[in-house]
């Protein structure tokens, strides 16, 4: 891995190139092809991920063993911080979404470059701290809604303005697992949920896109005002 560098990790942005030089020879590296998994719920490993090339999703398991996506780290993020620095076992699983790179450095050692470098420890708080927000904006929309409305919720967020008409568009529309995840229900309830959009002529499908002709009705649907 002699080319490969933590560099563009956004989390080390602001130490000097002596620290960078040192932190990097701390590192181990792999690689990882789509659907690999890094690692899994209840491990017990305390390494810190740096995702130097590609991207990773962090899963969680629903009723009935499916899974839900917590989120997706791109290039230049890290992840696994809370078993460092709480010692416990992991709370999720994360599965490589492409050919990844991953860089890590031992739990021990990512806590001493916190205590080494305040500026770090101040990254990694506002980090959890928009992780907490984040979840918190989640667990509401989700004790607020059904498993239809959660759905077209996702499709909503997916899409983006289609001039010079009003209608919306999700370019290339995810496959049903994958909304299921996010939205956590199933690919069977997916089906549905945009069948029942395309019945009422609120979706139609082009190509491998999905056009919303009437997003005030979906947003009616969806009960509430998605931004």
């Amino acid at each position: 891995m002699t080319d490969a560098t933590i560099r563009n990790i956004t989390l080390f942005a602001d130490l000097p190139s002596r620290a960078m030089h040192d932190i990097q020879d701390l590192c181990q590296w792999r690689r990882f092809v789509a659907g690999d998994v890094v690692f899994d719920r209840e491990n017990y490993t305390l390494d810190v991920y740096f995702v130097v090339a590609g991207s990773v999703r962090i899963l969680n398991i629903a009723a009935g063993n499916r899974d839900v996506a917590l989120a997706d780290i791109s290039a230049g993020n890290y992840f696994g911080e809370l078993a460092a620095i709480d010692g416990l076992r992991r709370s999720a699983r994360v599965i490589a979404l492409e050919d990844t790179l991953l860089a890590s450095l031992k739990g021990p050692d990512f806590l001493e470059l916190m205590q080494t470098y305040p500026v770090i420890s101040l990254k990694v708080l506002e980090r959890l701290t928009r992780i907490v927000r984040d979840l918190d904006r989640r667990v509401t929309l989700i004790s607020g809604q059904n498993e239809n409305q959660r759905i077209w919720s996702q499709l909503m967020h997916l899409a983006e303005p289609n001039p010079p008409g009003e209608e919306w568009i999700i370019r290339d529309l995810p496959n049903h697992k994958e909304i299921a995840a996010w939205s956590g229900t199933t690919r069977e309830q997916v089906a549905q949920a945009i069948g029942e959009l395309a019945r009422d002529h609120i979706v139609r499908r082009r190509g491998m896109s999905l056009i919303i002709g009437d997003r005030p009705r979906l947003q009616k649907m969806v009960g509430r005002i998605i931004e």
